[in-house]
């Protein structure tokens, strides 16, 4: 008779993916509560390239959800400091909207995509080694970043 064994949170999938989909939920919870999203989009009219606020959050959510599945799948077969790197970088996606004043300065938002993008292309390569899936999922990351970065700097300059 096999013995059951007792999974921590941190390591299960369910466990990954509640923490990773709960934070970008409370955080799109403050941005739409605080009006967040209706300033960046109406004043200032919204950003070419970009859906609006109500679809990027939803794709945060999205891109959030393969972080954590990510994580999970390094939690398996990657040396520990590694796992952390999805954690890592979805801190620094969670910071965005406070760096940016509440999503009002563009031009810190634009190098803010570009040091994002900077740590979670490395990483993407990186985990390459250890879980093909989970560099699928923080490339996904990457590519977004660099989509709105893209975005930002056409409305900065243009």
């Amino acid at each position: 008779m096999t013995e059951s064994k007792r999974v921590p949170v941190s390591s299960s999938l369910a466990g990954n993916l509640a923490v990773f989909i709960l934070l970008p939920l409370i955080l799109n919870g403050v941005i739409f509560g605080l009006g967040w999203d209706r300033q960046s989009g109406a004043a200032k009219g919204q950003m070419a390239g970009l859906p609006p606020g109500w679809a990027v959050g939803a794709i945060w959510t999205v891109l959030f959800s393969g972080m954590g599945v990510a994580r999970w799948l390094l939690s398996k077969r990657a040396p520990g400091r590694l796992v952390e790197g999805p954690s890592l970088l979805a801190f620094l996606c969670l910071l965005y909207p406070l760096y940016t004043a509440g999503l009002q300065n563009d031009s810190v938002g634009l190098v803010g995509n570009i040091v994002t993008a900077a740590v979670a292309l490395p990483l993407a390569v990186l985990v390459w080694r250890w879980s093909r899936p989970a560099t699928g999922c923080l490339a996904a990351v990457c590519a977004w970043l660099l989509y709105a970065a893209g975005a930002t700097a056409y409305s900065l300059f243009h």
